[in-house]
């Protein structure tokens, strides 16, 4: 709302900007202040550094109710941006393209493509928003939209793929979704960035961490004092690690460790000190002594660029063949029975980024084709749970669902 905050017909001050796909002019305040005068939006001024908040009036809203169009006639521009650049301060930065950013914009472009085309919603809910936390969100037509960032002026750190409203809900609330009416199977890497930081090292962690009888080392499986709760001491130990991986020092480490933990699931209330955390730090560092030089270095925004490397891969790969896929960063969902080509895809991807290193996957709780198979042809108990689980697969779906899908067919069918 401020004109300084435009340049050339942008809304970026340096003028012109690739972000600005709209080409929205400082004629847009105009505007803006009219729907007020006329009762169409609301509007409250910004203070203090925050930004202006305008919404929609229950007139306006009636007006589009009236309209002889609906969400599918609107779409995003084709020259929106989804090679993000962002500077150190997380603001969007401008950058000279190269046969390299464009190779990438490619990718992303048709993943968005694809995305818009399939259908992605859960069957049990009769508007197509789900509740996470304290928010309401929104499992639209337009929630959908994927963009690629890159970080600290460099598209050599982050680079992740951000966007689609199945990033903001949990693991099971993901469980339910549907893709074009079919049920869906989730597979992640198994401590993805524990594992990337081995190899950043040249070490290939699960060829190294076998103990006892050649079982598999949980690299979060650590001592931790004064916490009884084995799931409890695990989640600690994986946001230490993960936040002394990302963070520049130790201070800062400690900070966000104390500002993300979920107390409400776990309520250990202060006892996250500093100096409890710096011990516990110091064992995490004694248990994996080969990275202890990674943490609190900032080393998390280069094994973020290796991670988005892989899922590009393995994006690029189904997309290609297709096939619709959902990412969340180090875990991606595809429909049923497609759960053997996404695991070896994962596992491909991951050797050839990283020099041909194994990998761990785990699978979410819901049903494999592989797993139905096996109990296809048994008898008894065993018969009994297949049944059930056909049953599962082909749950009913409720009204507004139904709706949703039968009105997404028809119009891609008519394009």
């Amino acid at each position: 709302m401020s004109p300084n905050a435009y340049s050339d017909g942008t809304v970026f001050s340096k003028g012109k900007s690739r972000y600005n796909h709209l080409n929205i002019k400082r004629t847009i305040i105009d505007v803006i202040h009219k729907l007020v005068e006329v009762g169409l939006v609301g509007f409250k001024s910004g203070f203090e550094g925050r930004l202006s908040r305008i919404w929609s009036s229950d007139p306006l809203i009636e007006y589009f109710k009236k309209a002889l169009f609906d969400e599918f006639d609107i779409g995003y521009s084709e020259d929106r941006e989804v090679i993000i650049l962002k500077d150190e301060d997380k603001v969007e930065i401008e950058y000279k393209d190269t046969a390299t950013t464009n190779e990438m914009r490619t990718v992303v472009q048709q993943y968005n493509a694809l995305l818009q085309e399939s259908f992605i919603d859960i069957p049990t809910l009769e508007t197509p928003v789900i509740p996470y936390k304290d928010q309401l969100i929104s499992m639209g037509q337009h929630d959908k939209f994927v963009r690629r960032i890159f970080n600290n002026n460099s598209f050599e750190e982050g680079g992740r793929f951000a966007g689609g409203w199945w990033q903001k809900i949990n693991e099971k609330q993901r469980s339910r979704i549907l893709i074009n009416d079919n049920p869906t199977v989730e597979i992640d890497f198994k401590a993805l960035h524990p594992i990337l930081a081995y190899a950043a090292e040249d070490i290939d962690y699960w060829e190294t961490a076998s103990v006892g009888s050649n079982a598999i080392h949980d690299p979060y499986d650590i001592p931790v004092d004064k916490i009884d709760d084995a799931e409890a001491r695990r989640s600690l130990v994986k946001l230490l690690f993960l936040m002394a991986l990302n963070a520049k020092d130790e201070t800062k480490a400690y900070q966000a460790v104390i500002g993300k933990w979920d107390y409400s699931k776990y309520p250990y209330h202060g006892l996250f000190t500093h100096d409890y955390l710096a011990r516990l730090l110091g064992t995490i560092k004694e248990y994996h002594s080969p990275i202890a030089n990674l943490f609190c270095t900032g080393a998390g925004i280069n094994l973020m660029n290796t991670d988005s490397q892989i899922v590009e891969y393995i994006i690029k790969d189904f997309t290609e063949a297709r096939i619709p896929i959902l990412t969340i960063h180090d875990s991606f969902v595809v429909p049923f029975g497609l759960e053997d080509r996404l695991h070896t895809q994962m596992q491909t991807a991951f050797e050839w980024i990283t020099g041909n290193h194994n990998i761990k996957t785990k699978f979410n709780i819901n049903m494999t084709l592989a797993r139905l198979n096996e109990f296809k042809y048994g008898t008894g108990m065993d018969r009994e749970y297949y049944l059930s689980n056909v049953q599962q697969l082909q749950r009913d779906r409720c009204k507004g669902y139904v709706e949703r899908y039968e009105k997404h067919k028809r119009y891609f069918s008519q394009q």
